[in-house]
């Protein structure tokens, strides 16, 4: 899976749904159709006029691979079942001038082949109801956000553009626990420059001040900008793997691992969000930074400078 789309398996039912119709309508332009919930439930999200039915489908994350199928199998083999039994409605929905031939579950994620195995099972089953709004060779198929890769970069890239955060906010410093405040203190006195009490807290204030405005930034581009969301999530899980297997290998004094890490860390962000501001790069990348130092992914060897 493209590093880009791997934070949207943890997307909601209604998140996914959005950006599902959001990249339909990029892709398929003004012949996609879609289905408002309202009125009573159709089992689909969309169609087109060309014939292509969509069901957008999120299980709740984290899953093991045969739950994951279990689940998708299982709303695939329920919804084809509504294409099937809800005739009148879809008659009158889809008029005589719209034939179905392709019936597709759209999932964020899918890694097991009898998912593929199900729908051509589903196939034989819609194909044997011999429905008049389904074309004769209609197939049930399954797809990711890979199959509309060029339509969701699109999507993603209409949002970089527009992406604006809220002003930053004097924060509530008492919110942070003090048990992990004093172990973020802890770490950074082995660094040399930092060892002066006076300075460290200094410091320490700087990060706590950026670490709680991260979260309402973050919040904040979660609520409205889930592709961003995503890929800032995705980036900033895979820099936490290379702290822990590979920065803690470093021979290298404390201060330069330390900025070595907020300088990789802004780098993403920066990947992730180019329109954003520098200062609210920064401050994403300081918060993400502070949270490592308080979670212990990020830990520094003994300065030997005195």
């Amino acid at each position: 899976m493209d590093q880009s789309m791997h934070g949207l398996i943890g997307l909601s039912g209604a998140e996914w749904q959005d950006l599902c119709m959001r990249v339909l309508r990029v892709h398929h332009g003004a012949d996609l159709v879609p289905v408002p919930d309202t009125g009573g439930d159709h089992g689909l999200e969309a169609y087109t006029l060309g014939g292509h039915l969509f069901q957008c489908y999120s299980p709740q994350h984290p899953l093991t691979t045969l739950k994951r199928y279990e689940k998708q199998r299982d709303k695939t083999t329920q919804d084809v079942g509504k294409f099937i039994d809800n005739a009148d409605k879809l008659k009158k929905l889809f008029g005589a001038h719209v034939k179905i031939n392709r019936w597709i579950i759209l999932c964020p994620y899918i890694d097991s082949k009898d998912l593929a195995a199900h729908c051509a099972a589903q196939t034989k089953r819609v194909r044997d109801a011999c429905l008049t709004y389904a074309d004769p060779d209609i197939h049930v198929i399954c797809q990711t956000m890979e199959d509309y890769e060029f339509s969701y970069k699109k999507v993603v890239n209409a949002q970089l553009a527009r992406m604006h955060l809220p002003p930053l906010a004097e924060p509530d410093y008492s919110s942070v626990d003090s048990a992990r405040v004093d172990k973020m203190r802890d770490k950074l006195a082995k660094v040399h420059s930092l060892r002066d009490e006076p300075r460290r807290n200094d410091y320490v204030r700087r990060l706590l001040y950026s670490y709680l405005n991260s979260q309402d930034f973050r919040a904040y581009i979660r609520d409205h900008y889930t592709e961003i969301h995503a890929l800032l999530e995705s980036e900033l899980d895979d820099l936490e793997q290379r702290l822990v297997m590979e920065f803690v290998l470093e021979d290298s004094r404390a201060a330069a691992q330390l900025q070595k890490v907020l300088l990789e860390t802004e780098k993403r962000v920066k990947k992730c969000a180019p329109d954003t501001a520098s200062g609210d790069s920064r401050t994403l990348a300081q918060g993400q930074v502070a949270e490592w130092l308080m979670s212990c992914p990020l830990d520094f060897y003994e300065d030997l400078a005195s």
